[in-house]
């Protein structure tokens, strides 16, 4: 997953080698979690989807076809894409695993963006009101405040299997920036489990 400010500065901020962190008390349990994958941060560990590795198996594995990752940035960032970049369907044994229907969260934190938060919650409109109405943060948010980013479906059978989705208009045109953000999987495409590149 690739979280940038523009588009044509094609940034990873969640790449694992460009400081982004995964947050384990804001993250879904993995389906398996040896101590050798911990450790080694191999194949099933969380960690695996914050690398650059394509490989078929190089995957974080969910238990369900629903879940979440929580990724803490390096640096402070305004958030104006998400790309995500997953295996080549041609590449796969099985598409059903991927990932389908997605939902990107920012966490709001600091004053400055609070009251930006608030005055957002008051003004929202389309997409962004229904998902403010029917939900006000991911499944796991320890009580911290969240505002929805983007709603996006992943396409495993486009012909680019790396696709790029814009944040909502009127989260950018906020100003806010964002520290965390939370990648809710909310289905797949098919299977009982699910795999994040």
């Amino acid at each position: 997953m690739l979280i940038t400010t523009t588009p044509h500065s094609l940034y990873d901020y969640a790449l694992w080698r460009n400081g982004g962190m995964v947050l384990s008390s804001l993250t879904s349990s993995p389906a398996y979690d040896s101590l050798v994958s911990r450790l080694l941060g191999k194949v099933g560990s969380v960690h695996v989807a914050l690398e650059d590795d394509l490989q078929e198996g190089a995957c974080w594995h969910l238990p369900n076809w629903f879940g979440q990752i929580a990724i803490a940035f390096r640096d402070v960032v305004h958030v104006t894409h998400v790309m995500v970049d997953h295996i080549p369907a041609r590449l796969i044994n099985t598409t059903d695993i991927t990932p389908c229907k997605l939902l990107l969260w920012g966490m709001v934190n600091r004053e400055d963006n609070l009251a930006k938060y608030h005055s957002l919650c008051n003004s929202a409109m389309g997409t962004l009101c229904e998902l403010l109405t029917a939900r006000t943060a991911p499944a796991l948010s320890r009580g911290m405040p969240f505002v929805p980013l983007v709603s996006f479906d992943y396409n495993i059978h486009a012909t680019n299997h790396t696709q790029v989705f814009l944040i909502f208009d009127s989260v950018v045109a906020t100003g806010m920036d964002f520290g965390v953000v939370v990648l809710e999987i909310l289905d797949n495409w098919g299977s009982k489990l699910t795999c994040l590149y």
